[in-house]
């Protein structure tokens, strides 16, 4: 069943490529209201302030733009 999944992932992706589908997966980078959607915050000590901790659903470019930003949970000082 696995390897059926990993296949099925795979030529998903290819067909993604084929059309320009670009997925936005941002975990640990900047937070960038552009591109995400920023559905919590937490605090942490470890992560500077306004960095993607978690991603709860990919987002997707077309082309270049935006068609589904990245729901992700983001960063803040510890206070």
């Amino acid at each position: 069943i696995k390897e059926g999944m990993e296949l099925t992932l795979k030529m998903l992706n290819d067909v993604f490529e084929k059309f320009g589908i670009e997925v936005v997966n941002p975990e640990g980078e900047k937070f960038n209201p552009e591109h995400h959607q920023a559905m919590s915050m937490q605090e942490n000590a470890e992560l500077e302030p306004n960095t993607v901790m978690a991603v709860m659903q990919k987002g997707y470019l077309l082309n270049g733009r935006l068609i589904r930003p990245a729901m992700v949970m983001v960063s803040k000082a510890v206070e």
